[in-house]
């Protein structure tokens, strides 16, 4: 594992108190429009992977990136970046590796907020 990456948060809550505030309702309205963003990016990442569009792959991970970076998924956005660079090597066998981490990294945010509601 790298080093930047352990330093990097699932969600890191002060990147999205300092766009929206410290408004709970808010924030959880924010990730929870990220959360369905990212899934349907996901599915055409995935559906662009399987036909071999590396430009398209590129796009979508590059706009997912921009929105990941607000809400504070960092580690998201550190995958997307990944998958960026990956595209433009048309690198497909990275580029899966990274996609199934991306898609745990998903997983992980949703168990979060989900825990944060209790």
């Amino acid at each position: 594992m790298n080093t930047q990456l352990d330093q990097l948060k699932t969600l890191n809550h002060n990147t999205i108190i300092e766009l929206v505030g410290d408004e709970p309702a808010k924030i959880h309205k924010f990730h929870i429009e990220f959360l369905k963003q990212s899934s349907a990016i996901l599915r055409t990442i995935i559906q662009s992977f399987n036909s071999d569009d590396f430009s398209e792959i590129k796009n979508q991970a590059h706009f997912l990136k921009t929105s990941a970076k607000a809400v504070g998924a960092e580690r998201s956005a550190y995958f997307l970046e990944t998958i960026e660079s990956y595209s433009l090597e048309r690198n497909k066998a990275a580029i899966k590796q990274v996609i199934i981490k991306l898609n745990g990294e998903f997983k992980a945010i949703k168990k979060e907020l989900t825990y944060d509601q209790h």
